[in-house]
């Protein structure tokens, strides 16, 4: 048997149905008894190519999803440098390092450095997502029944003031 445009127009209405296939359905439809349906969809193989047409589907979702996924990366990713530009512009503005001892120095009043220890762990978050993004796991990102919990020590901390 030869399929015709009739034929593959009935497999097309019967995937369409999804999990509310039936032989009964697509026979109403195309004005055909059940047995010559049963007959067609015997005889142009619709189990499998309802099988290949789903993985091809998948595949195609998947494609979709992983695009979207990777432009979103990309977004946040963008949002994450721009951010860091004017926390990393405040930083060097105010710590330096010592030309004897090689170490880094807060050359600002202690009330003032106590806020830019705050900016320093912004700054360390944002770097800690960009890596996240990139696929980088940290090493101290844990994983709870609430989503992710990232543990970031301070870099600065009151005692270094």
């Amino acid at each position: 048997m030869q399929e015709t445009k009739r034929h593959g127009d009935a497999f097309d209405y019967y995937y369409s149905l999804g999990a509310a296939r039936s032989y009964t359905e697509v026979a109403r439809k195309f004005n055909v008894s059940r047995t010559s349906l049963a007959k067609w969809a015997k005889a142009f193989n619709w189990m499998d190519r309802i099988a290949q047409r789903d993985i091809e589907n998948s595949k195609k979702i998947q494609a979709k999803t992983d695009r979207t996924i990777v432009n979103t990366k990309a977004d946040y990713r963008r949002d994450v440098r721009l951010a860091l530009q004017p926390l990393k512009a405040a930083i060097n503005k105010v710590i330096v390092k010592n030309p004897d001892t090689g170490k880094p120095e807060v050359k600002i009043p202690i009330d003032e450095a106590r806020d830019l220890a705050s900016v320093i762990v912004s700054f360390e978050k944002l770097i800690k997502l960009d890596l996240v993004l990139m696929g980088e796991a940290d090493s101290h990102t844990q994983v709870s029944g609430e989503g992710i919990a990232f543990n970031f020590g301070n870099i600065i901390t009151e005692d270094d003031i």
